[in-house]
């Protein structure tokens, strides 16, 4: 049996969906709207100061929750000799694509780069691998105001990690306490030799800048320019 690797993931990407924390600060802006009405139409008055201790807590606790779940950790990034599983295991007959298989035959690279948390991995796919790619613009605003509505039944939806990027189709990973010496050993004791394995000195080396558009050349005018000679 083949020997499973298992890494820890930042971040909510491996069990939410696309934008689903950037939600949050809209739930308690609208819980700090209606406590505002309640306590304005409220029969005895409300003093200022206690509705901004209310809208003040509110406000810390949103913080909390952003940053909590924006550095949450989970066990969602695998890999053995058949590929590299991205997304929480789970046992589910119908997964709803909670994770992604991605064979060795569908990888054209991979590369790494040193983070604070551990490692930014990107896992860049060839031409022939199965790409499932992230909502268009429009299907993601209205899973955002299905998921604004119904946050417990759509935030169990697809999760971020396992639709890949386009423009070139790849997987963007975040590892915790891993180095990229330590990850690249385990993936050369499982990956086939010719997929190369890079390790980049800065993140910006792992982004697609577009490629520039050529310019038309310049015509020439139909004037001829003359030599100016010199008078003896």
């Amino acid at each position: 049996m083949d020997e499973i690797y298992t890494f820890l993931v930042r971040g909510p990407a491996s069990r939410l969906p696309r934008g689903y924390v950037w939600l949050i600060p809209i739930w308690f802006a609208v819980l700090g709207c209606l406590l505002a009405l309640a306590m304005r139409y409220l029969t005895s008055p409300v003093p200022r100061w206690l509705l901004g201790t209310e809208i003040g807590g509110m406000v810390i606790a949103a913080l909390v929750l952003i940053g909590v779940v924006l550095t949450v950790r989970a066990h969602a990034f695998r890999v053995n000799a058949s590929g590299v599983w991205l997304g929480i295991s789970t046992t589910r007959k119908r997964p709803k694509l909670r994770q992604v298989h991605i064979p060795w035959a569908d990888i054209s690279q991979v590369r790494m780069v040193s983070r604070r948390y551990g490692l930014l991995v990107e896992i860049s796919l060839g031409p022939a691998a199965r790409i499932i790619t992230r909502p268009g613009i429009g299907r993601q605003a209205l899973l955002m105001l299905a998921m604004l509505v119904m946050p417990f039944g759509f935030g169990r939806g697809q999760p971020a990690l396992t639709a890949a990027r386009s423009d070139p189709p790849r997987y963007l990973v975040k590892l915790c306490d891993v180095e990229p010496a330590q990850l690249r050993q385990v993936l050369a004791e499982v990956k086939p030799p010719d997929v190369p394995v890079r390790i980049a000195t800065k993140a910006a080396a792992l982004r697609y800048p577009a490629l520039p558009t050529r310019r038309p050349r310049p015509r020439a005018s139909g004037a001829t320019v003359r030599s100016r000679s010199t008078v003896g």
